[in-house]
């Protein structure tokens, strides 16, 4: 079994976390600038069986300023990666709980925005993890 790569996918910076291999716990593993993420992924891909991209929205189900580009990033990715599945996942409630956990942290670490991106990512991850199996996601493209 492979892992799950969760990619909260931002403007200036990405979050990445990934489950173990066995896909039971979520892990974080870097934030880093988005410029760069095209060339980390095939690396990260070599371990990955499936794709999970956080998909944002308002809480009355609004597209926000960032729904398009990470519906672009999403195509993109099926294009560049037919063979690994990828699935948008709803990621409305993610960025509050990573902010609570942030709080939690020493002032220095809450300020390095790589710590936050990652964190993003795994908040996501664990969520999708722990969500109900009862059909497909709610996001669609």
């Amino acid at each position: 079994m492979g892992r799950i790569l969760a990619i909260d996918y931002g403007i200036k910076r990405t979050g990445l976390a990934w489950t173990d291999p066995e896909q039971r716990v979520a892990l974080p593993l870097e934030g880093i600038p988005t410029s760069l993420l095209w060339k980390r992924l095939p690396e990260l891909l070599l371990q990955v069986e499936k794709v999970i991209i956080g998909y944002p929205r308002h809480l009355d189900n609004r597209p926000t300023d960032m729904t398009p580009l990470v519906e672009s990033f999403y195509r993109e990715f099926q294009r560049k990666y037919p063979s690994i599945p990828v699935e948008l996942v709803e990621e409305r409630f993610s960025t509050r709980a990573a902010s609570y956990y942030l709080r939690q942290l020493p002032r220095s670490s809450r300020q390095n925005k790589a710590v936050s991106d990652r964190l993003a990512a795994t908040v996501l991850l664990e969520a999708y993890l722990l969500r109900p199996r009862y059909g497909p996601s709610d996001c669609a493209v």
